[in-house]
């Protein structure tokens, strides 16, 4: 789904199994940035309430192997219970990975179906990338062999990496030590991690906090913002909710100083920032793989 990340992509697919997925993620959508974090660094949160909590009451965990091989059977178990599962794999290993060969990047796969050695996969991440061009989605089957390559993790992600992994959701959730990860569904809730550090919730000091931000790092700035983009692609599938004049209105009424913040977020960018505020779409140079 164009404008998603690929996070947000997988769990609209896994949500939509049983209900109505654009609803329940348009509810939560939301912009939080923690701007109190060492060397600059940035996080984001874009859903509230989180969307680990499903609406039955169950939960979505990361669930973690010594290895791909030895995650699978936990997998198949998921995809038994639940017809579909999400596995964590790295970008770089994907077959049809725009970046494939290139730096390693989580990215969320759903596991729909499986026959023997083969795994159906969906992937509705898409992208124009930074590098490597455009990221269009893929449906296809994967022998086992393959799907282990794609699922084997670097020994450490990136700081930002990892925050975003953390905090895919919308709230921060513990994401175990492993050389595979996937989402385990749980019937019970573990109890909320706290909320640690500063963090700005409103999106006019967002939005004022990221221009001051870009302006003081320039260019080197830009690769931490990228949570941004995550947030306008959650934007557009707000608007889609809405007929298409009463979404333009609902976009400039929430944010009364959108078209100056855009404009202003862009000319300090140096052009890596496009953003439709009719849609609220985010691309350019920020929409690239790896949004949280």
């Amino acid at each position: 789904m164009r404008g998603l990340s690929c996070y947000t992509a997988s769990l609209h697919g896994y949500l939509a199994w049983e209900w109505d997925a654009c609803a329940i993620i348009a509810q939560t959508i939301r912009l939080a940035v923690r701007v109190d974090l060492p060397d600059g660094e940035l996080a984001f949160s874009h859903h509230q309430p989180s969307l680990d909590l499903l609406p039955d009451g169950s939960c979505l965990r990361y669930a973690a192997a010594p290895s791909p091989m030895a995650a699978l059977p936990g997998v198949a178990d998921d995809l038994a219970a639940h017809g579909r599962v999400i596995a964590v794999t790295n970008s770089s290993l994907l077959p049809w990975s725009a970046v494939r060969g290139g730096r390693p990047a989580p990215h969320w796969v759903l596991i729909d179906g499986s026959d023997g050695d083969r795994w159906h996969v969906t992937d509705m991440f898409t992208a124009l990338l930074p590098v490597g061009g455009e990221q269009r989605p893929y449906r296809g089957w994967l022998d086992t062999v393959p799907l282990i390559e794609a699922m084997t993790l670097p020994a450490r992600w990136t700081p930002q990496q990892g925050m975003r992994n953390a905090l895919a959701f919308g709230a921060a959730v513990t994401v175990p030590d492993g050389a595979a990860l996937w989402l385990r569904r749980c019937r019970e809730r573990p109890a909320a991690l706290p909320c640690a550090g500063e963090w700005l919730t409103t999106t006019e000091e967002d939005l004022r906090h990221l221009a001051g931000y870009l302006a003081e790092r320039g260019g080197d700035g830009g690769d931490r913002v990228r949570g941004l983009a995550a947030w306008g692609g959650n934007q557009g599938l707000r608007a889609q909710r809405r007929p298409a004049r009463a979404g333009r209105r609902g976009v400039r009424r929430a944010f009364p100083n959108a078209v100056g913040a855009q404009q202003n977020l862009r000319r300090i960018g140096g052009g890596q920032l496009e953003w439709d505020v009719e849609n609220g779409w985010i691309g350019g140079g920020l929409s690239g793989h790896g949004r949280s």
